[in-house]
């Protein structure tokens, strides 16, 4: 079993001790909800990351066009996956939360792991684990891992502060803008319940999006709303605690 300190920034998990080609080591974002890894332009330039390829960055609130590279490696503990694919950014948007955060590690990188996130512990631990509390299957949508629960599929998105709902109406007049990597958009709130495998897990405000970000996802569920988080890659399934 491989661990690693967290930093835990408004509800987001954050970790050092990132290699990317053997450099570092650097901060980064654990983000499930992301695809892709990035990292800030400036540090690509510095560790010569040459761009290689532009894409479009897709985010609940829109798309912007990315230089990215391929092929790199990223080591985080003793834990190393060869052939990653980073999209270059400025990460104005995630600095506002985490300044000194360097890059992104998404999906890219987490898919190919069995990890725990302990929250309360501020912890990552790599390896298979066996916890108590029911096994909940997840669905890939988009190379994100998306889970059954009573507000509808949501995606588990360690990179968002708040419980986010497409297609659905504010109960409140007040609007405030969200803002991702990709975009901004008006929203705002709605009283929701949460329960997952009929287990209550947390009742409050949640983003409320009126346009239908994806067709085939519900919303966005944040890690911040567990204590601790099991996923198994290798089998499909995730246990919240």
């Amino acid at each position: 079993m491989h661990a690693a300190d967290l930093q835990v920034r408004e509800g987001r998990p954050v970790v050092g001790g990132v290699y990317v080609n053997g450099c570092g080591p650097y901060i980064f974002l654990l983000d499930t909800g992301s695809n892709v890894n990035l990292i800030e332009t400036g540090l690509a330039r510095k560790i010569g990351m040459n761009s290689t390829f532009q894409s479009d960055l897709a985010s609940a609130v829109g798309k912007t066009a990315m230089l990215g590279s391929t092929g790199h490696q990223v080591a985080l503990d003793a834990v190393k996956a060869d052939g990653q694919t980073f999209l270059l950014s400025k990460s104005k948007v995630i600095h506002r939360f985490a300044p000194h955060v360097q890059g992104v590690l998404g999906q890219s990188f987490l898919s190919k792991f069995d990890y725990t996130l302990d929250l309360r512990g501020k912890r990552l631990e790599f390896g298979k684990r066996y916890p108590d509390g029911k096994r909940s299957r997840f669905r890939i949508v988009n190379a994100r891992p998306v889970v059954t629960t009573s507000l509808g599929d949501l995606v588990l998105d360690s990179g968002s502060a708040e419980l986010v709902l497409f297609g659905v109406d504010p109960d409140t007049p007040e609007l405030a803008y969200m803002r991702t990597v990709a975009g901004s958009q008006l929203v705002g709130t709605v009283s929701r319940r949460l329960t997952i495998e009929n287990r209550f897990f947390w009742h409050g405000d949640a983003i409320a999006m009126p346009k239908q970000a994806e067709p085939e996802v519900a919303g966005l569920m944040p890690v911040r709303l567990f204590k601790t988080i099991f996923v198994c890659n290798s089998e499909g399934y995730v246990v919240f605690e």
